[in-house]
């Protein structure tokens, strides 16, 4: 009998609204895939697999024997949403390695729960787990867990730089004071402008943790033509949407 193997690949993305002021966010998966490979077995994991795992040997009281690999295109410690991306693709692989049924939204929840336990994420991010594991945007209340509004994206190329730059934490609690402009602004992205949305989320997270040089990167990037641009996550990375056809110039 062949050892038992199971895959499962989950998608990076980008913000539409920073969930961390007003726990109201949203997220755009982007084609930046993690792949995961649960094997039966064991072998050297990292300390982020490591708490997954031992979560859910506590979660389901069993002692579970495997190797868990992840092969991620997605840039870590970025805002492109690794964390949530690789957290979302083990957690549904362990749970199908265990014969368990278990659907995404339940498995982003529980992504949630687990990155919040970890530390990795101060509010779980929901919205990034959900729009990992489903793709297209999410809009979600991450404190409630639950997804409120769920949009296919059409086709788009998205640019992406500045994701090698120092990530800015120490002005968090700017953007937490921006509750109420971040209720507003998701009710942007709720009634249908999502790209506005977008772009002034990405402008005041680059703001409020003073990622200045961004600013310019943002403004130029609407200049020629993009959709939306802005800083996604807590940064440092910046991403630009453009129509098939308008990315060449910058």
């Amino acid at each position: 009998m062949s050892p038992k193997i199971v895959e499962y690949i989950t998608y990076g993305g980008v913000s539409i609204v920073n969930a961390i002021p007003a726990w109201l966010g949203g997220a755009i998966a982007i084609d930046l895939k993690v792949k995961v490979t649960v094997n039966e077995g064991s072998c050297n994991m990292n300390d982020f697999l490591l708490f997954i795992l031992n979560y859910l040997e506590r979660e389901f009281n069993s002692k579970i024997n495997v190797c868990i690999n992840v092969n991620s295109e997605v840039p870590s410690a970025s805002g492109l949403k690794s964390n949530s991306a690789v957290a979302a693709g083990v957690i549904y692989a362990m749970m199908r390695f265990m014969d368990r049924d278990i659907n995404p939204v339940e498995a982003a929840r529980l992504t949630a729960i687990i990155t919040r336990a970890h530390g990795s994420s101060i509010t779980g991010a929901f919205d990034d787990a959900s729009a990992a594991i489903l793709g297209g945007a999410v809009l979600t209340d991450n404190k409630s867990m639950k997804i409120i509004k769920q949009l296919p994206i059409s086709e788009l190329k998205v640019l992406i730089t500045g994701y090698k730059e120092k990530k800015k934490l120490s002005n968090i609690d700017r953007l937490k004071s921006l509750s109420g402009i971040y209720r507003e602004l998701f009710n942007i992205a709720l009634n249908g402008d999502l790209w506005r949305a977008t772009t002034i989320n990405g402008i005041l997270v680059a703001e409020s943790l003073r990622y200045h040089r961004a600013l310019d990167t943002i403004g130029a990037a609407l200049g020629l033509g993009a959709v939306t641009a802005g800083v996604s996550g807590n940064g440092p990375a910046i991403f630009a949407m453009f129509k098939p056809g308008r990315r060449d110039r910058l």
